[in-house]
């Protein structure tokens, strides 16, 4: 996959003393003579997707974000997709730059810059508008720069890549030759293979970088034909060649167990997660201990009594293979430099397949001490084959390294076996996971091939047992051709705490621990270190030993004579017993001699006078809670075992102590508990005061366990005393008898071991809401600082969980059952570590219905009145009774939000009749979200008026109910319909509102363009006795297109409206309340007509600007690319208002991004928006500053998914 990112989305374009910025298509557009230049890098996350791709026949390079121009390009057989390769950050990220975005008002393009100078520039010219930092990037590096101005590539495509068609079964290999590629002549740059679409290669191909290879295997099913990209780039510029690999469905091959070795191998070099990954060294995590170990460990392996029996054997004449970060070259502990050549001459060779740049200088410190202790020649800190030369191969560096970096190492050393004697190979370095079998990887042939040439490979087991706590070791120690080393502790007794071990696959432990040797830097520099890192190099160097004794030996013999010559250990943490490393015997061995007849380390025998049985038996003492018991370890390796007999769900604290709380000599017990069957349960070392030991046990069932008390080192033997307490629990931990919680009473516990549960039962109602909070040391109720909480049910199956939920880390959650019964809460800890005191509290916080959800015993809606309801819980309903009569058209509005009646923003009204049928049903027919039904019974009857909400939404709101078609003559229609009764523009209509919830629709001709200013006026102007109207326009479907209350004199109706077509509206005359009635006058003025050849009916200029009025929603058209639509607006100084400008996002027009400008009466513009509202309408928040005249103004903004003209609406409102 390529690393590099590009960046062309956003492009520098430079001018005299001018610098500008902006995407490729408006770039395009820009004044002739600018020079192109790269601007800005993006990164590989963030919130920008950019996708580059490939012209294949100009070898150009294209970006975009647009996903129109992404599909286009994707259709198109010229073009290459190369896959996402950058994003912009929306926050401001180390390195990077605000990229800055201007809106030029007069040509509509957008411009992007982060120059300063050009960013000052902008913000005073009255032609830009700035809308901030878009995005934060990095600066292109210079080499990109001149290829994009250039518009040219240094490679040329000599031959194209041939596709492939695979017929037969299991692994294969292809070749990538740089010679299809010309740079100049040959090419020597680098080749990367990818897909098309620059991800990584599928699972079942790998490519590797060192050999310019792919490797893969095919399946019985074939493989679907995979598109490959190889990118070749000489360090100036990059090109790509194209081919695809396909496989046949006619393969052989019965399953994937029948996979050759090559084909696993194969497998495991694509994917490194199943064998734990990328490589690292294997030190431990506290490696620098202060230990000086060298003395210790000589005497453990019994090495000097090997120097003394063979005082010429030093190593000479053999080479270690070294496989790491490299190493300091020129170190004191190597050699001297005889011939000044800056490398120490006992490294006789060198090479470097991680590719960091340094050869195989060391990029860490890790490789210079594994291969001092191998073989320093130092007379103070000397390795094992002191003698020996090495070979530095750098595989490694600072953060690891990869399958295909070792692989090229080890191929290296069969190359140069012969050349330079290697007899070891040496690898401290692994994949942290962890297998108690051998198992193959990508290594595994070069393994193979490295053994059947006679040289030895040495691999750490790996560091990582705390972690696994299991037998096992990491890859590739697993491999079934490789030795596996594993580290001694600091005394070189038995196994380190960190070592990984096995006891099939570990062949020997050697000294690993505060291992003092080389390091890099100036001068004889020295570091201690631990790790299995440094177990292995130590039997490495005693392999030259051996090998120098006796060239002949053959791995396996080396193996064989290893594992025989070695002394034995039992390991109390995994109950196995495994060898040290006896460098004396195992010469003896290699020479040709024979060993004692007597075991090397014969396991320790009952004594007679045994206190206690050594192993688990019908004869072991039993253990009495709160009684102690003695015993005595006599003999080195003793081990006593006694039994105990637990209850379920109980927890027990189990204490083995000896001479750190003066009740025995034993200086540091170890204890381990095993159930029933023999099966280890639970270990522990030092968890008790100083070196003694305590397990917290929680019983899963009743019966017998068996404790079993011995000594951490089998050198050591004292009295102990072994305690067995049960915890007193409050509250019992499964279900059964269980604590009642009664909602709205609070209940206090105590976890007091580490594991522990309390459960408490409630008593629930079905449909009840129950709020429950689990508290402790963050609300001060208690000690436990992290509970969680857990609802079961009476099963023990978890129905809900909560951790972190309420204050803190306490826990908090909301429960509402579905039926009645008991339900039960667990009180827990999130970690098995935790104790402490704890407060539960269930309170029920069911919401009460104000009104019934279901028909009968209904609050009466009265005609002419208000009825206030809420919908207090999502899916709430509420039904009202409604008498009607026959022949009587009646309206029924439900307002919330948007009429100020409530806060209910989205409300749903249903008709049914008596049996709960649906009669008339309403979403968004009054006043913007709010519901309106009008309805004519045939026959008089009670109906049910249902008040809802459209999806999940709650909140209040009112149901009003208005008649008309009464024995009072109704002398308008209620309705839109044709042959209404027609207002002509400058001639008053007057009405009356006859009863409550009357409405009065007249006609209106309107022409397409012109602005219509319509009044309703009452008893404020004294021309009617209607004291609060209000006033719609509608068209023929009852659709509100404008409405208005109190825009006028006092609480009378004022609104300007645009036609967008030619023909008929209808003005609806109305009162803002169903309770009121009253006469009335309607008077219609036509503001302005389409004076534009162009067909515009707005003017674009403060001199031209229609005037538009507060508290109304009118309609606009942008008629053509460019135009713009002025209106004035009066507003008073700290009043704050709000102009939203909606389009197609809204349903409101067909303009798809309008953008809004405000002006002062100076022409100053004072606000902007583009995107804030539904989609990208647009929306203003503004505060005057001053009382006087405003300016708004609407036009369309211009790009790829833009529409330069449609139709929108403006609303403006003030609060």
């Amino acid at each position: 996959m390529v690393t590099k990112v590009y960046n062309e989305l956003i492009i520098q374009y430079a001018g005299d003393s001018f610098l500008h910025y902006s995407n490729e298509t408006e770039g395009a557009n820009l004044q002739s003579g600018l020079t192109q230049r790269a601007a800005f890098e993006g990164f590989e996350s963030g919130d920008v997707q950019v996708v580059r791709f490939l012209n294949t026949v100009t070898n150009d390079h294209v970006f975009t974000a647009d996903s129109v121009e992404i599909e286009a390009l994707q259709s198109d057989d010229d073009f290459v997709e190369e896959g996402n390769v950058f994003r912009l950050f929306q926050t401001e990220v180390e390195g990077s730059q605000a990229v800055h975005r201007f809106f030029n008002i007069e040509t509509g393009f957008h411009h992007y810059t982060a120059d300063t100078d050009e960013i000052e520039t902008f913000e005073a010219s009255d032609s830009y508008s700035s809308e901030g930092i878009i995005g934060y990037g990095g600066v292109v590096d210079t080499r990109e720069a001149a290829q994009i101005s250039e518009n040219q590539t240094t490679i040329t495509i000599e031959d194209s890549f041939e596709n492939v068609s695979l017929e037969s079964a299991g692994a294969f290999n292809l070749s990538l030759n740089k010679s299809n590629f010309s740079s100049a002549g040959i090419f020597n740059g680098s080749l990367t293979a990818m897909t098309d679409t620059g991800e990584e290669l599928p699972e079942y191909l790998n490519f590797n970088e060192s050999s310019g290879q792919i490797f893969g295997y095919t399946f019985k099913e074939g493989i679907g034909d995979t598109n490959v990209l190889v990118l070749a780039d000489d360090g100036v510029s990059q090109v790509s060649s194209n081919f695809v690999i396909s496989a046949s469905d006619n393969n052989s091959k019965d399953e994937a167990d029948n996979f050759t070795a090559k084909s696993l191998a194969a497998i495991m070099s694509v994917d490194s997660s199943s064998v734990g990954g990328s490589f690292v060294p294997t030190i431990a995590a506290n490696a620098n201990l202060s230990i000086g170990a060298a003395a210790t460990a000589s005497a453990s392996t019994n090495l000097e009594a090997f120097k003394v029996a063979n005082p010429t054997i030093d190593g000479s004449g053999t080479t270690i293979a070294v496989l790491d970060t490299g190493i300091d070259l020129d170190h004191p502990f190597f050699g001297p430099d005889a011939n000044g050549d800056g490398i120490s001459d006992n490294i006789v060779a060198s090479a470097d397949f991680h590719g960091d740049g340094n050869g195989a200088q060391d990029s860490d410190t890790h490789g210079t001490h594994v291969a001092g202790i191998a073989m320093s020649s130092d007379s103070t800190h000397p390795g094992t084959a002191p003698g020996a030369n090495v070979a530095a191969i750098q595989v490694l560096g600072a953060n690891g390294g990869s399958f295909s970096g070792i692989e090229a190492g080890l191929q290296w050393v069969l190359d140069n076996r012969a050349t330079y004697n290697i007899t070891s190979v040496n690898m401290s370095l692994g994949a942290s996971d962890n297998s108690s079998t051998t198992q193959l990887s990508s290594l595994s042939d070069e393994i193979a091939a490295l053994k059947s040439q006679g040289v030895i490979t040495f691999v750490a087991a790996g560091n990582s047992f705390a972690s696994f706590n299991a037998e096992g070791v990491g890859t590739p120690a697993s491999d079934p051709n490789a030795l596996a080393i594993s580290a001694l502790d600091s005394v070189n007794e038995g196994a380190a705490s960190y070592s990984q071990r096995d006891t099939t696959i570990t062949k020997v432990f050697a000294p690993g621990t505060g291992i003092t040797n080389a390091a890099p830097g100036t001068g004889a520099a020295i570091q201690t270190l631990s790790g299995t890192s440094m177990a292995t190099p130590y039997v490495a160097g005693v392999s030259s030993l051996i090998k120098q004794l006796n060239p002949t030996l053959s791995v396996d013999q080396f193996d064989a004579f290893l594992q025989q010559s070695a002394s034995i250990f039992s390991d109390p943490a995994t109950g196995g017993d495994y060898r040290i490393l006896d460098v004396n015997a195992l010469g003896i061995l290699a020479a040709g001699g024979t060993l004692p007849e007597a075991p090397t380390s014969p396991a320790p025998e009952q004594p007679s006078t045994d206190d206690h049985p050594n192993a688990i038996g019908s004869d072991n003492a039993n253990v009495v809670i709160g009684t102690a018991l003695g015993g005595n370890l006599e003999t080195g390796g003793d081990s006593d075992f006694f039994s105990l007999s637990v209850a379920a769900g109980e927890t027990y604290t189990i204490d083995l102590r000896g001479a750190p709380s003066s009740l025995g000599t034993l200086s540091d017990p170890l204890l381990n508990l095993f159930d029933a069957s023999g099966a280890r349960v639970q270990s522990d070392d030092d968890s008790g005061a100083g070196f003694e030991s305590q397990i917290t046990y929680v019983a899963p069932s009743a019966g017998i366990v068996y404790l079993e008390a011995r000594a951490f080192s089998t050198s050591l033997t004292g009295t102990y005393q072994l305690d067995v307490a049960q915890a007193a629990d409050d509250h019992p931990d499964v279900i059964g008898s269980n604590t009642a919680v009664v909602p709205g009473d609070s209940v206090t516990g105590n976890l007091e071991t580490g594991g522990d549960k309390d459960i408490f039962v409630v008593s629930g109602t079905a449909g009840s809401t129950y709020s429950i909070d689990l508290r402790g040391a963050p609300s001060s109720l208690g000690t436990l600082t992290d509970p969680i909480l857990t609802i079961l049910d009476s099963n023990s199956s978890q129905i809900a969980q909560n951790d972190d939920g309420g204050t803190g880390f306490e826990s908090s959650l909301t429960y509402r059952p579905s039926v009645a019964g008991d339900f039960f809460i667990e009180a827990g800890a999130f970690s098995s570590g935790l104790t402490g005191t704890y407060q539960l509290d269930v309170t029920d916080v069911t919401v009460q219905d104000d009104h019934s959800d279901n028909i009968g015993d209904n609050a009466i809606l009265i005609i002419g009145a208000n009825q206030a309801g809420n919908l207090e819980i999502e899916n709430d309903t509420d039904v009202f009774a409604l008498d009607v009569e026959a022949g009587v058209t009646y309206t029924i509005d439900q307002k919330g939000f948007w009429s100020s009646v409530g806060n209910l923003r989205d409300p749903l009204l249903t008709l049914k009749d008596s049996a709960g049928t649906i009669l008339s049903q309403n979403d968004d027919g009054g006043f913007r979200l709010e519901s309106q039904i009008i309805f004519t019974p045939i026959s008089t009857e009670t109906i049910y008026v249902e008040a809802g909400a459209f999806g999940t939404r709650t909140g209040t709101y009112e149901i009003s109910v208005g008649a008309s078609g009464t024995s009072s003559d109704n002398d308008v229609a209620d309705t839109p319909s044709l042959g209404l009764t027609s207002i002509i523009p400058g001639i008053s209509q007057t009405g009356d509102v006859e009863v409550g919830g009357d409405k009065d629709v007249f006609s209106l001709s309107v022409t397409s363009g012109a602005t219509y200013q319509i009044d309703m006026k009452g008893s404020t102007s004294n021309v009617g006795t209607l004291t609060d109207p209000l006033l719609r326009v509608l068209d023929i479907n009852g659709e509100v297109l404008g409405q208005n209350d109190d825009g006028g004199r006092g609480f009378e109706s004022l609104l300007t409206y645009t036609a967008s077509s030619t023909g008929e509206v209808f003005i609806e005359a109305g009162a803002f309340s169903p309770a009121l009635t009253g006469t009335y006058q309607i008077d219609v003025l036509q503001t302005s007509i389409g004076t534009s050849s162009l067909g515009d009916t707005v003017g674009g200029s403060i001199e031209s600007a229609a005037s538009a009025n507060l508290n109304s929603i009118f309609a606009g058209n942008i008629d053509f690319l460019g135009d713009k639509d002025m209106f004035n607006f009066s507003l008073e100084a700290n009043t704050t208002y709000r102009f939203d400008i909606r389009g197609s996002h809204s349903n409101h027009g067909t303009l798809w991004d309008p953008q809004a400008f405000l002006y002062d009466d100076n022409n100053t513009l004072v606000a902007q928006d583009d995107d804030s509202g539904t989609g990208f309408d647009s929306s203003i928040a503004y505060t005057a500053t001053e009382t006087g005249d405003y300016y708004l103004s609407v036009m369309g903004n211009i790009g790829e998914l833009s529409q330069t003209s449609g139709s929108y609406s403006v609303e403006a409102i003030f609060f």
